[in-house]
């Protein structure tokens, strides 16, 4: 999806895809291609197919994806109101919402029309005029049960290049001079965001590294595409996190889920400290990769295994905070010289672990070999697999049993050197989580040992451990290392040439001193223990399908009066009637709602009339913002705060051309 100035609202995201057997969305009557195996493309956004040699005919018919954000003119500023993009199935999964009848599937695929879908808030009828009426094609859209996450197109605002009128003078002098249109144009961003702060909201930034995880992340980017809005998702691989970060970085209770491995985690984090973000959005994961080892210690599990992103969504919004120590790294020129090796650590932060010794080996051999054939390593499996081969080849050669000779090891002013040349450990690891290679707990459960503390990753401490190769062995039967310091600073000396890693990154290190020391705490999303299939949007009640809400009129003089006295404005307003709305309905659907309940009861003269549902649109918009109103956001959270079984109570103040709406 285009992020430039080039972007066009409507526009499809067209993906190759090998569903032969789906029928043209033209139909029939408008389809240019007949033939059965003619290639097709589908879009991420509405999941439309179309033959390739029907794109055109389908922009002739001007039917267009939904809208993924608003243009910068005036007149599109003050049309705030998201409408439904309603899509014409073929095939439909779930229940008509109006009649609560399955879908008729068919065995053969059916040239028939069965259902008419909205693609954003996923609402789906039949497609007979007994459940699907006019009238519903032009209502707002709540945005579904995801509306908690979803940003809306009418917070993402496309900006007008700025454009030179006057032609520029010819200069008769060389010296350089400042422009401030000049340096306008430099900070010229195509889209700015303009969010709407609400407590239930908790918009989420997705960020897909399609390249971990085989094929996955390329299938999850487009699961989140047709999701959320488009424009909250990003694909690493064609780079713009940075940028995204910086658009998205006012966006207030914004969370971020990383969709990839540690080091995918590992990148975002660093990115986040680049651009010290105050506050910090919370980061929450999607494990992609091999090892996992910080999903794991979050409980996002060891892998993704096609659960329905519409899970992964409400585990991101409901998990809590919590804080990951950050670690920092710095290297210092050891006297030795050889050329062997190098100075620069592939990371200078680490989040999970730094480790030397036979596991940092066998992690280079998997380096190096993928570096060399990268269409072997496209696979988990396959992956761990050459982790196996690796390290029984190196356990054979025992390639590290030097270790402990040609490295020096100081934690808090304790020399561990002679302990370690002792016990002849050919693998050192600083843990920061409790999970390390694929899983393992080297730390194990100190239990009643007094000397250390229970492991955590947010204490502002580093946990030490030594292994022999029989102890390595032991980690994937439950087994633990040798426990050597709990510390808050690290210096590292080694003599000799040796592998190292960094939070999965191998290298060759060269004679070096390192320093490790606390960097920072960064905030992090831990899913949580419960599991659940529907968002919460922070209430524990249940949505209920259907919605009353009775409606009052009452004059400004007395609304002033007793505004602080709720149940006298109850008793001394006039009834209007009762409007009802869908349990997620926001309120601004149901403002149409009243609108038209008031416009039959009231009628007024259409200038008049355009006045009061100009101003009622403007006060109601402040009035959500302040404590009063307490940033209700769904219908839903107005009956939360009324009494049980009661009828909400919507008052209309209004006097002339002025009108006030507030919920009880």
């Amino acid at each position: 999806m285009q992020k430039d100035n080039n972007a066009v609202n409507g526009d499809h995201l067209w993906m190759e895809t090998s569903c032969s057997g789906e029928l043209c969305y033209l139909g029939e009557d408008t389809c240019l291609l007949k033939a059965a195996s003619a290639p097709r493309r589908k879009c991420a956004v509405c999941k439309i197919v179309v033959h390739s040699g029907c794109i055109e005919q389908l922009e002739k018919i001007n039917f267009r994806c939904k809208p993924t954000f608003r243009e910068g003119g005036s007149r599109c500023l003050r049309d705030n109101i998201l409408r439904h993009h309603w899509v014409h199935r073929r095939r439909q999964d779930g229940k008509c919402r109006q009649c609560g009848k399955s879908f008729q599937q068919k065995f053969f695929h059916s040239k028939e029309i069965i259902a008419i879908s909205c693609s954003w808030c996923k609402q789906a009828f039949h497609n007979k005029v007994t459940c699907f009426m006019l009238h519903q094609i032009e209502e707002p859209c709540s945005l579904g049960a995801h509306a908690g996450v979803i940003v809306p197109p009418s917070w993402i605002i496309k900006v007008r290049k700025p454009q030179n009128s006057a032609r520029r003078k010819k200069r008769t002098s060389f010296k350089r001079r400042t422009s401030k249109k000049g340096l306008d144009e430099s900070k010229w961003r195509p889209f700015m965001l303009k969010p709407l702060p609400s407590p239930l909201m908790k918009p989420i930034l997705v960020f897909v590294n399609p390249k971990s995880g085989g094929n996955q992340g390329a299938k999850v980017l487009q699961m989140f595409m047709w999701i959320l809005n488009p424009r909250q998702v990003f694909d690493l691989s064609q780079g713009g996190l940075r940028e995204a970060l910086e658009l998205y970085r006012k966006v207030p209770n914004l969370r971020i889920l990383a969709c990839g491995g540690d080091g995918t985690v590992g990148w975002i984090l660093s990115t986040l400290d680049e651009l010290q973000m105050n506050p910090q959005p919370p980061v929450a994961v999607l494990p992609l990769g091999t090892g996992n080892d910080l999903a794991r210690t979050l409980n996002w599990g060891g892998g993704y295994t096609d659960e329905p992103v519409s899970k992964v969504l409400c585990y991101v919004e409901d998990g809590s905070v919590v804080q990951l120590d950050r670690w920092n790294l710095l290297v210092e020129k050891g006297a030795a010289q050889q050329e062997e090796g190098t100075q620069k650590l592939p990371l200078n932060v680490f989040n999970n672990y730094f480790s030397l010794g036979f596991d940092a080996h066998v992690t280079l051999e998997f380096h190096e070999s993928r570096e060399a054939n990268p269409e072997k390593f496209n696979s988990r499996f396959r992956n761990k697999m050459f982790y196996a081969g690796a390290a029984f080849s190196d356990f054979l050669q025992r390639s590290s049993r030097d270790l402990s000779k040609h490295v020096r090891v100081v934690c808090d002013g304790t020399d561990l050197t002679a302990k370690i040349q002792e016990l002849k450990f050919q693998c050192i690891v600083f843990l920061n989580i409790p999970r390390y290679c694929a899983g393992t707990m080297p730390w194990g459960n100190t239990g009643d040992h007094r000397d250390f503390e229970p492991q955590r990753h947010d204490d502002g401490c580093i946990e030490v451990i030594g292994f022999t190769m029989a102890s390595l062995a032991a980690l994937q039967v439950g087994g633990h290392g040798e426990r050597l310091h709990q510390c808050r600073e690290v210096v590292l000396t080694t003599f000799k040439t040796v592998p190292v890693q960094v939070d999965g990154e191998p290298c060759r290190l060269a004679p070096s001193t390192l320093r490790i020391s606390l960097r920072n705490q960064a905030n992090m999303v831990q899913k949580s223990k419960r599991r659940t299939s529907v968002p919460l949007l922070n209430d524990p009640h249940a949505v209920p399908d259907r919605l009353r809400l009775r409606v009052n009129r009452i004059s400004l003089q007395e609304y002033d009066r007793l505004q602080y006295d709720k149940e006298r404005l109850r008793d001394i307003s006039i009834p209007v009637g009762i409007v009802v709305v869908r349990g997620d309905c926001d309120l601004e659907t149901c403002r149409l709602y009243i609108d038209r309940l008031q416009e039959a009861s009231f009628p007024l003269s259409s200038e008049k009339q355009h006045a009061v549902c100009r101003l009622l649109v403007e006060a109601g918009a402040s009035l959500e913002k302040t404590n009063f109103q307490k940033n209700m956001f769904t219908a839903r959270a107005c009956l939360s705060v009324s009494c049980a079984g009661d009828v909400p109570t919507y008052l209309i103040c209004r006097q002339d051309f002025f009108s006030f709406q507030l919920f009880f």
